[in-house]
Parts: structure tokens; C-alpha cells; sequence
């Protein structure tokens, strides 16, 4: 371990020591003091009800919209890199971590150690979205973080916890409205980028109809440069007459959204609200953000001008309605969403290397990835408010989601520098629509035994199916080249997870909790693979397009939630322990045989995750605000099942064993103005990558650390300052991507953070 891996060590042990010796533990947030001085209230809904963070009794995070404005977050690896136990990556192409295919929808977040495909849920307000999407902060209320399996009490179930996103809802009182300007510039970028955002609250018919709009435009620059007209790798002649050329400002991204929500409370209705919302977002880069080789390389090198890019496209629409009855809540949902992801690869060294018998020099080779998402789900409940000791949440959860994944891949000139013998530029197709369904019912019960002590005990009961169609075809799947094959997979299961739930209110400001419940991820089908993956597939051990079974995990927590001095210290800590079996394992097997650039899902046996967090906030003077945040997480292979490529001992894909943070902000009263300052330092942890290194080697990710600072002048609806986020130009590596049409060995590619990126900030409030 380096220097800075063992100072955070030595950072988080003595403010653990601090705090435990004065009993407290607290959350990760930037928390504004009160009047009198001590740390304001957090409120969340994390057991569908309004309660302080500090009586809910789970292991969670809240960060209010407020601190998200003063940290400057634009999006959600902003705000998430503040999160202990909690890791962003990405794991695009055929394996890893990631939701999708291709740059834009392969975004990764585990929690606790729980790595893979769908073990995140991902909501926005009362809405499963995709995991890999990224909706820009715009007018949010506070992002919520909620460790553990929350099946019981969230339609959508989720393995090792849930990340959601709350909007500000419309005011019926109140013309209210904010913007936000944004001026910065990216080191090694040659163009500077902005920021344009902003909200409108307008009451349309007093008390019972308003509108809110907020909308968004932002350029963010690209730091990478591209060069073509070099031989790389294979080292094959270039094609006569190519051309040398560079293009520097690689990977720009022009952004831009806009969201609007009506809230309806008719006169004639006491109690009745009902909340349409609409939202729109796109993103265009001219290429893709990797570093090629190194984490630190920002040069792409290529043979060929062949230009990646993305353009990823989405629409919401949902309606909510809820009846306050007195005694109860109902509440009901639906909504509409769909995507068309778009990324552009160049495959031309990857496609040069592995052709059979090699090719006369360099063709073109754009491979074009589409993926389309339309999702509708529903979503009724009653929420109890009953006078008594007993509540209950009760409700049911449907959600149909079809994915399409289409790839066509013709290569011009791959013919005719064969010499013929393919007969067809087709190198490959592939048409994959998938229908995903899940049913599911839900009840969770309270019961209060004293004023001090509460059970809750909850059960999720849900039916989940997943059915494929396969159609593919071309050089390198089927014979002839020219024919087409088609295959179907369906698969469906039936689950109970259960929840339980204690905690002690031992003092007014002083709680213990524990907690146990089991997560679930439905099993599925692998695609039927070329028959020149046959060897890699016998390695692994499972024949050609077997499918795999479902895993589980059970979660225990203990845990406790602390205030003292007034409110000027609240804290939390809790430990916990995962037991996950058969766990679902993705292999890439280019990593066995580069020619078999495909994966499959294998059930790899058992794996165990333990860990804590620590969360502390303190105002130990007016005007001034401290949060400090830990993590460890030790998550293992335990059991191997026979030909597995993975061994007992192996660490989880992509899980650091310690996160962490410190912020603070500052502020000098002068007058009808003050000074402020904000900081932010965030610590992940080394990590091992088997995207495309097969265990049980390995690829390891460099531990990396960020800082975040800016400071300005508060004149009350006026805040202007100046920021810098990676103030030290780290090249922090956040994972490696299998490119979707395959890595050549020794080249990996890397999602790395932007670096340094200074700029200034004017806001006003009217």
C-alpha cells in the first residue's frame, strides 16, 4: 500500500476513534446549521413516510439539493464519489460490471460489494430507470442512497441497494424561479466549456394548479486528441494513399434537457394531489472519453480516420396521484420511458488482427451499436397513518421493459482486401429484442412494542421473466456468410424475499437498529455462440448457449444513529455482512481466446462481503461545517462450482476495500454579504478488474483521490465564485472497457475522470 492509501487509513481511524469515544456516528452530507447553531434536520422517505435521517433504522445517505448547488455536482459521478461504499465504473461491451453496450450504456455502480448487471435499482422519484442512465442534476430535492435489499418496500427489487433521485415538486403558493451560469476551462482541452441552467415555479390557478420548468444547455469539452495515419497494432501496411491528421478536443459532449411537472389539487378534492412530469435529455460527443494503454494517456492512435461517437437520446413521462384519506396514503404511478443509445466504435485494429489469414492492410472498420429501451411500469400502494402502534406499507408492482439491441457491422473493402475469399464486407449482425416482466406484491408492517422499541418485518413476493430472440449472421457467425440465424431463450422464476427489521430508541437523540434481508436477481440465457468459441466454452465449463440459474444474497446490519452537543454533531455507523450465493458470474471469453470475442453468465459458486461505514457531520463553531465519511468493504469468492475460471479467495469485480471523504464548508458573515468556501476530498481504493483479464490475475485499478474546492461572496438571491474540480489533474482511473468489438491483447482502454477543470459561477434566485 502507498503513502496516501495509509494516510486516508490513518485519517478515518482517528475520527473514528474521536467520535466513538464520544459515542457518534452521522451521515455523509454537507449539512447547514440552524439558527441556533446545531446541524438542520435531514427528511427522507426511505420507508415511504417523512422521518429525520436519524430515525430510520437502515445504513443511508442523503444529500440534499442544497448541497448538491454548493459542491457545484452536474451529475451523478459528482455526488457519488461522496458516498461511502459505493463505487462508479463502467463495464461496456461484452462483460464486466455495466447495464448495456457501447460507452453510453454501460455505466456501473456497486454497493457494498455487490457488483454485476441489475443489482443497483435506480429510481427517479417513484420510478425504476436504467441503471446506466444519468440524468443531469437539475432541481433536485436530495438524492437518497439506501443500502441493502429494498424489495419490501419498492416495487422494483433491487440485491445491494437503491440510488434515487427526487425532484423539487411544483409550489401551488408560490412564483418562485432560479439560474445558474457556468463559464470553465479543462486543462488540456482547446476549447472551454459553460453551463446554462434553469427553473421556473409558476402557480396557475392559486392553491391548486402550478407549473414547474427547468431546463438545461452545457458544453463540456473534450481533452483527448486522435491521430491517424500510423501503423499500430497489427502492424499491417497502410491502406495507399491514407492520410496523416490529428483532431484534438476528442470526446465533447453538448448536453441539453428540459423538465416540467404540474401539481393538481382540486378545490372539490380535499387530499387529493396529481403529478404529471415529463422529462427530455440528450448527449452528442464527437468521440469516445478512453485513454488508451495508460490511464494517464490522453493520445488515441490510430491507423485509420475512423471518428467514434455517441448520441443518447431519452424520453420520461409518468404520472402520480395520491389521496390523502386520514388514516393512509394511496398512492398511484405509471409511467413511459424510452432511449435510443447510439455509439459509434472504430474496429478497425481489432478487426485487422484477428481475420483469418490476415488481411493485404487496414480497412475501415465503424462498428455502429444501437440499443433501444421502452419501458412501462405501474405502481399502487397504501401507506398507513394510522393511531396505534401498528403501520403498514402494502402494494403491487408491474413493469413491462423491451430492449433491443441491433449491430450491424458491414466492413467496406473487407472483401476485397481478403482477396476475395469472404465474399461479403458483412462481418458481422446481430437484431437481439428482449421483453424483461416483472409482478410483484409487497408488505411491510411496523409495530412500535414501547415508545423506544419497534419491529418491522416485511416480504416481497414477485414473479420475473426474460425472453430473447437472437438473429445473427456474417463472416465471423454463420455459414454461408450471407445466411442469418435465429434462436429464442425464455426464462421465468418466482421469488419471496423477506425483511426484518429491530431498533432502540435508547435516548432522544440516541438509536441502535439491526436488520436482515435477502435480495434476489433472476437467472436468464446466454446467446448461442459461433462454433469457433467451442474451446473457450469448454473452459468455462458450460456448453454453447446454456442458460444460468438466478443468485440471492442475504444482508445483515447492525447499526447506530447518534446526535450530541446540541445538534452540533450527528453521526452514524453501522457494520455489515453479505452472504451471496451462486453468484452470477460474466466471462469475457476474448480473455481465454482473443478470436471469441463474446461472454457468457456462469453461477461461480459463493462470495461473502463484510464491512462498515462510518459518517460523521459536525458544526463545532457557527458558519462552519465539517462531514467526514469512511467505508471498508472486504468482498470475496468463498465457493468455486467445477470449470469455473474464478478461485476461492478472489476479490469481487471492480470493489475497493476503502472509500471515503471529508467536506467543508465555511462561511464569513460581512454584513448583507458573506464569503464562503467549500471543499471536497473523496478517496476510492484500489481495485481488480476481470472485464477482460480472466481470474484469477486480474487487471488492478490504481487507488485515485480528488479534491474539489471553490469560493466566492453570497449576496442574498446573488452567488457568484470560482471552482476547480480535480484540482490536482489526477488521471483517475474508474475502470477498463472490453470495446465491444473485442480488445486486443495489451491494449486496454480507460474511462478516466475529467481533469482539471477551473471556471467561475453566478447564480440568482428570484
Amino acid at each position: 500500500m502507498n503513502n496516501q492509501g495509509r494516510h486516508f487509513k490513518s485519517v478515518a481511524f482517528f475520527w473514528a476513534f474521536a467520535f466513538l469515544s464520544s459515542g457518534g456516528f452521522a451521515q455523509a452530507q454537507l449539512a447547514a446549521t440552524t439558527p441556533s447553531g446545531g446541524l438542520e434536520e435531514v427528511l427522507v422517505t426511505a420507508q415511504r413516510h417523512t422521518e429525520s435521517i436519524q430515525a430510520v433504522p437502515i445504513s443511508m445517505d442523503a444529500i440534499s439539493g442544497a448541497t448538491l448547488d454548493n459542491l457545484g455536482d452536474k451529475n451523478f459521478f459528482d455526488y457519488a464519489t461522496s458516498i461511502p461504499n459505493l463505487t462508479v465504473g463502467i463495464g461496456a461491451g461484452q462483460g464486466g460490471n455495466g447495464s448495456g453496450f457501447g460507452v453510453s450504456s454501460s455505466r456501473a455502480v456497486t454497493i457494498r460489494g455487490v457488483a454485476g448487471n441489475n443489482t443497483t435499482g435506480f429510481y427517479l422519484n417513484d420510478t425504476p430507470l436504467p441503471l446506466s442512465l444519468d440524468p443531469r442534476v437539475i432541481d433536485l430535492d436530495r438524492v437518497e442512497v439506501l443500502r441493502g435489499p429494498q424489495g419490501t418496500l419498492f416495487g422494483a427489487g433491487s440485491m445491494g441497494g437503491t440510488v434515487r433521485l427526487i425532484t423539487r415538486q411544483p409550489s401551488l403558493e408560490q412564483t418562485s424561479g432560479k439560474l445558474d451560469l457556468e463559464a470553465s476551462a479543462v486543462s488540456h482541452a482547446p476549447d472551454g466549456g459553460y453551463s446554462a441552467n434553469g427553473t421556473l415555479n409558476l402557480p396557475l390557478i392559486q392553491g391548486q394548479v402550478a407549473l414547474r420548468v427547468s431546463a438545461f444547455s452545457a458544453f463540456e469539452p473534450g481533452y483527448f486528441t486522435r491521430e491517424w495515419g500510423y501503423v499500430t497494432s497489427p502492424p499491417l501496411p497502410l491502406p495507399p494513399d491514407a492520410p496523416k491528421g490529428e483532431k484534438t478536443g476528442v470526446a465533447a459532449a453538448q448536453k441539453t434537457g428540459v423538465m416540467a411537472s404540474l401539481a393538481i389539487e382540486p378545490a372539490g378534492l380535499s387530499g387529493l394531489t396529481i403529478t404529471p412530469t415529463v422529462i427530455y435529455q440528450r448527449s452528442i460527443s464527437n468521440g469516445y472519453p478512453l485513454a488508451d494503454f495508460t490511464p494517464s494517456n490522453l493520445l488515441q492512435i490510430r491507423p485509420l480516420n475512423v471518428p467514434e461517437a455517441v448520441d443518447d437520446t431519452w424520453d420520461f413521462a409518468g404520472l402520480t396521484a395520491t389521496y390523502d384519506a386520514g388514516y393512509g396514503r394511496f398512492v398511484g404511478s405509471g409511467t413511459y420511458f424510452y432511449r435510443n443509445a447510439y455509439d459509434l466504435e472504430d474496429g478497425t485494429e481489432f478487426t485487422s488482427a484477428v481475420f483469418p489469414g490476415g488481411l493485404a492492410y487496414y480497412v475501415p472498420a465503424p462498428l455502429s451499436n444501437n440499443l433501444y429501451t421502452k419501458t412501462r411500469n405501474g405502481e399502487v400502494r397504501f401507506e398507513s397513518t394510522l393511531h396505534g402502534p401498528v403501520q403498514f406499507v402494502i402494494g403491487a408492482f408491474s413493469e413491462l421493459a423491451e430492449v433491443r439491441f441491433y449491430e450491424p457491422y458491414p466492413v467496406p473493402g473487407l472483401n476485397a482486401a481478403s482477396g476475395g475469399v469472404i465474399g461479403t464486407d458483412l462481418l458481422f449482425y446481430e437484431n437481439a429484442p428482449n421483453a424483461n416482466r416483472q409482478r410483484a406484491e409487497f408488505l411491510n408492517v411496523s409495530y412500535d412494542v414501547t415508545s423506544a422499541l419497534q419491529f418491522s418485518a416485511g416480504v416481497r413476493r414477485a414473479y420475473l421473466s426474460h425472453e430473447f430472440t437472437l438473429v445473427d449472421g456474417g463472416f465471423g457467425v454463420s455459414v454461408p456468410p450471407t445466411s442469418l440465424l435465429t434462436s429464442h431463450g425464455f426464462h421465468g422464476e418466482y421469488d419471496t424475499s423477506p425483511r426484518f427489521t429491530a431498533k432502540y430508541q435508547f435516548a432522544p437523540d440516541q438509536m441502535i437498529y439491526a436488520s436482515a434481508a435477502k435480495g434476489f436477481r433472476i437467472g436468464g440465457s446466454n446467446s448461442p455462440l459461433p462454433t469457433f468459441c467451442d474451446a473457450a466454452l469448454a473452459k468455462v465449463g458450460i456448453a454453447n448457449g446454456a442458460p444460468f440459474d438466478s443468485d440471492s444474497l442475504w444482508s445483515y446490519e447492525i447499526g447506530t444513529k447518534n446526535s450530541w452537543f446540541g445538534g452540533r454533531v450527528k453521526s452514524r455507523l453501522a457494520a455489515y455482512r453479505i452472504d451471496w450465493s451462486g453468484i452470477q458470474q460474466t466471462t469475457t471469453l476474448g480473455a481465454i481466446d482473443p478470436l471469441c470475442t463474446f461472454n457468457v453468465t456462469t453461477n461461480s459458486g459463493a462470495a461473502v462481503s463484510t464491512g462498515g461505514e462510518l459518517e460523521v457531520d459536525a458544526a463545532p463553531v457557527d458558519n462552519l461545517t465539517l462531514n467526514f465519511a469512511a467505508g471498508y468493504e472486504d468482498a470475496k469468492i468463498t465457493e468455486v462450482t467445477p470449470g469455473s475460471l474464478t478461485v476461492v479467495g478472489q476479490p469481487l469485480n471492480q470493489v475497493p476495500k476503502w472509500t471515503g471523504s471529508a467536506t467543508v464548508q465555511y462561511s464569513v458573515p460581512l454584513g448583507a454579504r458573506a464569503l464562503f468556501f467549500r471543499g471536497q476530498y473523496t478517496f476510492t481504493g484500489a481495485r481488480t478488474s476481470f472485464v477482460d483479464i480472466a481470474p484469477p490475475t486480474g487487471r488492478t485499478l490504481g487507488e485515485y483521490s480528488l479534491v474539489n474546492v471553490r469560493f466566492g461572496v453570497d449576496q442574498g438571491p446573488w452567488e457568484a465564485g470560482l471552482f476547480a474540480r480535480n484540482l490536482f489533474d489526477v488521471r483517475a482511473n474508474l475502470g477498463d472497457v472490453n470495446p465491444e468489438v473485442g480488445e486486443l491483447p495489451g491494449r486496454p482502454r480507460w474511462l478516466i475522470a475529467t481533469p482539471r477543470t477551473i471556471g467561475i459561477e453566478v447564480r440568482r434566485d428570484f
